[in-house]
Order: C-alpha cells, then sequence, then structure tokens
C-alpha cells in the first residue's frame, strides 16, 4: 500500500498504440520516398532540358548505319545533351530514332527535344557542308589571333578586324577597365554562317561570350574566395600556365609554384612572360632580355605581371582556380616521366639537380 494519489497515474506517459506507430513509420518513409523523388526528378529534368542558354553552334556528324546508342554517345561527347542515357531513352518514348546519316548544325547544351526536333528535320544541305570553321588553338597572343583570323577568313578586312579588337563592340564581364582583349579572346572552334565570316565585329563578339560562358562555367568570379585573387588575376596566372605547361598533369602544379612564389614575395621568373615582354615567341631568350625594363619581365620584379600574356584555355583556367597542394618553388623540364614533363623542386639543390637533366638532354634551360 502505498500513500499516492490514485489520480497520480493520469499524468503517466501511455504507450503509444502499435497502430499510431505504424502510422508515423509509414508517413516518415513517405516523406522519404517524397524526397528521393524529387532529387531523381531534379536530376532528370536537368539531363532532359539544362540550365542556362544553349552554346555555340557545331557541326556534329551522324555516321552511316549509326544506332540510337551511337548518336546518343555521339551528342554526348559534344556537349549537345547532357546525359546520353536520357536522351536514348526519351527517343524511345518518343518513338523517334530513325534519324539520316549526315551533317547536322547543333548546339551546345540543348534540350533533348531541340535536338530531337533538329535530327528528325533530316542533314543541313548547303550552309552546314559550307559552313566555316575557325580554329583558333590555346595560347595564342591577340596579334596571334588577329593573324590567324585573316589567314583563316579571307573574307575579313585587316583593317576592320583591327579596329574591332582594338575597339571592341564588347568587354568581358571580367576584363577590367582600360585592358585590352589579350586572353579575353577564348580559344575553340567555331562554326560561322556566310553572315559572321563577313562581320569581323561579330565574330569578337562570340569569341568574348565564349570566354565569359566558360569562365563562369569554371567559378571564375569565386576567384577571391577560392585563390585570394581576383578574376583578371586568375586570367593572368592562367595564361603564364598555358604558356608553361606541356602536359595537362603539370598545369595544377605549374600553379601552385606561382601562388607559393607569389607568397614568398619572390620573383615569379618565367620565361614565358619575358618572351611576350621582348616579342620573342621561340628564339632563345638573352641575358639582356632577361634585363629588360618592362612590366611584363617577371625577373626584375615580384607580383604578377600587368595582364595576360596569351589565351588560356579551360584546362588552365581550372588549373589558375585549383592549384595542386605542394610546397614547390621550382620546376624545370626534364621529360621524365614522359616527354614534355617537368621536375617540381622545394629547394634550390633539387631544381639544380634537375636543371642539369635539363641542359645534358637540350630541353631548353
Amino acid at each position: 500500500m502505498t500513500d499516492e494519489d490514485p489520480q497520480d497515474w493520469d499524468w503517466l506517459p501511455r504507450r503509444t498504440s502499435t497502430l499510431t506507430r505504424m502510422a508515423i513509420i509509414l508517413a516518415s518513409l513517405g516523406v522519404v520516398v517524397l524526397i528521393a523523388a524529387l532529387l531523381i526528378k531534379g536530376w532528370i529534368d536537368d539531363r532532359l532540358d539544362p540550365p542556362g542558354d544553349e552554346g555555340p553552334e557545331l557541326v556534329v556528324n551522324v555516321p552511316q548505319g549509326a544506332s540510337i546508342n551511337d548518336i546518343a554517345r555521339i551528342l554526348e561527347e559534344d556537349g549537345v545533351v547532357a546525359n546520353s542515357t536520357v536522351f536514348r531513352y526519351y527517343l524511345r518514348y518518343k518513338d523517334a530514332g530513325d534519324f539520316q546519316a549526315g551533317n547536322y548544325v547543333l548546339n551546345e547544351n540543348m534540350s533533348v527535344w531541340r535536338a530531337k526536333d533538329v535530327l528528325l528535320a533530316g542533314p543541313a544541305s548547303g550552309p552546314a557542308d559550307d559552313a566555316l570553321r575557325v580554329v583558333l588553338p590555346e595560347g595564342l597572343t591577340l596579334a596571334q589571333v588577329q593573324s590567324e583570323l585573316l589567314a583563316q577568313l579571307p573574307t575579313f578586312n585587316p583593317e576592320d578586324l583591327a579596329r574591332a579588337l582594338a575597339f571592341p563592340p564588347v568587354r568581358s564581364d571580367y576584363q577590367p577597365a582600360n585592358s585590352t582583349l589579350e586572353g579575353m579572346l577564348f580559344p575553340d572552334t567555331y562554326l560561322l554562317d556566310s553572315a559572321t565570316a563577313e562581320d569581323e565585329a561579330a565574330l569578337v563578339v562570340r569569341l568574348v561570350d565564349q570566354f565569359d560562358t566558360v569562365a563562369s562555367e569554371v567559378g571564375l568570379a569565386a576567384a577571391p574566395d577560392t585563390v585570394g585573387i581576383t578574376p583578371y588575376e586568375v586570367v593572368i596566372v592562367a595564361s603564364l600556365i598555358e604558356k608553361e605547361a606541356l602536359i595537362s598533369e603539370d598545369r595544377a602544379k605549374i600553379a601552385r609554384v606561382i601562388y607559393n612564389r607569389l607568397g614568398s614575395g619572390w620573383p615569379l621568373q618565367i620565361d614565358a612572360a619575358v618572351r611576350y615582354a621582348v616579342n620573342k615567341p621561340s628564339e632563345p631568350l638573352t641575358l639582356s632580355d632577361l634585363r629588360v625594363d618592362n612590366p611584363y619581365n617577371v625577373y626584375n620584379r615580384t607580383g604578377l605581371p600587368p595582364g595576360p600574356i596569351a589565351a588560356p584555355g579551360r584546362a588552365s583556367l581550372e588549373a589558375a582556380l585549383n592549384p595542386a597542394d605542394g610546397f614547390w618553388l621550382f620546376y624545370a623540364r626534364t621529360d621524365d616521366p614522359v616527354v614534355g614533363a617537368h621536375t617540381f623542386s622545394v629547394n634550390i639543390d633539387e631544381h639544380e639537380a634537375a636543371v642539369a637533366v635539363c641542359r645534358e638532354r637540350n630541353l631548353g634551360c
């Protein structure tokens, strides 16, 4: 016997009924399933219709006898559609797949239904077959871009092109005031119609727009947070990487050497910048070249040069934004382990040993 009031039992928690517990479990599972379904739907939607605007035009060849799988793979590899599997199932759902062989003018980053409609319309005739391709490789200076365009587009007027490059009708979003288009014309393969092939200013706009598109994709605007310098300074670093790296594996390491030297207050001592200063694209540099009084001579001054020295590609921009981890302060070409490879060193003794290999193999040191 106790002296407790029987009414006190009313305050004790009661056991949850089995039915209530089952309802809670089912509701929780339902929420999980709903969230998963929404995530899957969002993923599929982004593959059906990728975010952002369509990219530049390109000619895609559908070879004779290509299957739906082949076509879907080709379009994904060329960047036309986001996912070949999603595109393939979409075509089967729409019962569309009897496409003719030939050349098609498509755009990068297309929705699956736009790509389907272009394919169903059949190969392009005339303009696509006669389309002009302009190829601008990575690492060209502004003057070299001008020469390439004139060489590949005989319809261009040299004076009009020079004017469009010197006084461009558009500026890059990442280009500071009082700077030129050096480094801001994206190296790529461009397909031109007959109108653009006769409009110098229109092509310059397209080259700048493509740079801004790629710069946005790689996250250039976030440079102050990721690497602690401005977006334009990242373009400068990327241009140095573009001219120095001979294999893709070295790009991020060269970026790290540049940032390590900047952080230590050391001159960058990058030959490519001096070549730009003295206008020697390939000739051997002399001691007088290394002493020249020029803001691009990073042998006798610290910090970055005032602007890019060439047009960097996507890989160099990505490397400049994502440098490798390491304490290297030097690099020299040794062709070890593959042709074009550099050896990266932390101290001067290691570097001098690498330079000795470079000289022994006559690699330009």
